[in-house]
């Protein structure tokens, strides 16, 4: 396994990770969340209770956890295809 297959393996981790702190999030507000369905459902609620956080930790918090999950899908799509390019 080279260093790209490595980086596109983290990326994929550190996407279940903030996945799995927004499904934390969503259900410690009171929101329905289930573990496998509803990804967009679950982004949107998510980004909804952005908008209305009124603590300016929480907010920030919040806005980390989803702009580490649009970066680790990013990585996952760059490295994804650097890797099949390799193996072409």
């Amino acid at each position: 396994m080279g260093l790209l297959e490595f980086a596109l393996i983290f990326s994929v981790i550190i996407a279940l990770y903030n996945l799995q702190q927004i499904k934390m999030v969503l259900q410690e507000k009171g929101h329905t969340v289930d573990m496998f369905k509803g990804l967009l459902g679950d982004h949107r609620k998510f980004k909804d209770l952005l908008r209305t956080e009124t603590d300016e930790k929480r907010k920030l918090k919040y806005r980390q956890t989803l702009n580490g999950l649009y970066f680790s899908v990013l990585g996952i799509v760059l490295f994804g295809i650097m890797v099949l390019r390799a193996r072409l």
